[in-house]
């Protein structure tokens, strides 16, 4: 596993899709058979091209009641209205859908997810078909990576993009998802710079920067005055 997790690494592969043309019961079916809440909805040739939840579906209950219907066909222009007067999942879904890529970062889906106010995505390649589902509980996984896996991740990343020259110049331990740094590096901005590669690796809850420089190469001279 790369120190970088990335959409495909945590998504749920099979997906379960409906068709444009799908009836209102066999879409409940749908969810009821996979026990999911949502399921994609493509159109004849595999494209996604929305998504149906069960809050979708509870439109019907809400104005079930015979004076209620009525508002429904007086007033189709709102959507909870006109969704429940709906009987195939094109009139059902939620279009577009929200969709990623597989090769998305987990950041971007959470900033997805937290943009569009949804608990899932849809995750699809380049032919705009399904290939997967990932959910909010997905992108915690990288949290559950072991912490000595989670040091070796972060070590690595810290060899890798650094620039002193001793790669044991900065030892690294995990406790907890924290990583702590410890060892002695010549410059303050290299120490600021393996902190900050430290908390970009995926599933680093923290940093306890330990760090100690010889040199604070941060601190700005004083600007020559006019004379």
């Amino acid at each position: 596993m790369s120190d970088r997790w990335t959409v495909a690494d945590v998504m749920t592969a099979h997906v379960v899709t409906a068709g444009e043309d799908d009836s209102f019961k066999d879409v409940a079916a749908l969810l009821s058979e996979h026990r999911v809440t949502a399921v994609p909805v493509v159109d004849p040739s595999g494209r996604v091209v929305g998504v149906v939840s069960v809050t979708d579906l509870l439109c019907k209950e809400r104005f079930q009641m015979p004076w209620q219907s009525r508002r429904v066909r007086r007033d189709g222009r709102t959507p909870a209205r006109a969704k429940a007067a709906a009987t195939t999942a094109q009139e059902l879904m939620t279009a577009p859908a929200v969709t990623i890529g597989p090769g998305a970062s987990l950041p971007a889906a959470a900033r997805s997810l937290s943009r569009h106010r949804v608990s899932r995505l849809v995750v699809v390649g380049d032919d705009g078909r399904p290939v997967g589902v990932v959910s909010q509980s997905d992108l915690l996984r990288a949290f559950l990576t072991p912490d000595e896996e989670l040091a070796e991740q972060v070590l690595r990343r810290l060899v890798h993009f650094a620039l002193w020259d001793d790669p044991f110049a900065v030892r690294v331990e995990v406790e907890d998802g924290v990583a702590v740094l410890t060892g002695e590096v010549e410059r303050r901005s290299l120490a600021v710079l393996a902190a900050r590669l430290a908390r970009s690796v995926d599933g680093v809850v923290d940093v306890d920067d330990r760090l100690v420089y010889a040199v604070d190469d941060t601190a700005l001279p004083p600007r020559d005055q006019p004379g």
